[in-house]
């Protein structure tokens, strides 16, 4: 990777935000438990709130985080719009795992 695509690579990262405490809101809302999704979605429940405390402690990076909270927001019946900032500008999945 040059110089260049790692920048840009960080800046991305640098500028996925999302709003984490609808997740939560979501959830409880619907009564879903974190366990319960956690393994509908074949994720461990400290990734879960791990999600909704918008911390990457549990990820080993942030591309896994994001290709999670996607299936979380999905899930839940949300759009990837109304809960990621910037969805339409930021994605930091890796190239090799993007759809063509």
């Amino acid at each position: 990777m040059d110089d260049i695509s790692f920048f840009y690579l960080i800046r991305l990262m640098d500028d996925f935000t999302y709003n984490f405490e609808l997740l939560r809101a979501t959830r409880e809302k619907k009564k879903i438990k974190a366990q319960s999704i956690a393994v509908d979605l074949c994720l461990s429940e400290r990734h879960i709130i791990s999600i909704e405390e918008n911390s990457l402690q549990y990820f080993p990076s942030e591309s896994l985080r994001y290709t999670s909270l996607k299936k979380y927001i999905l899930a839940l019946g949300l759009k990837n719009e109304d809960v990621i900032f910037n969805f339409n500008e930021v994605d930091p999945t890796p190239s090799l795992l993007k759809k063509k």
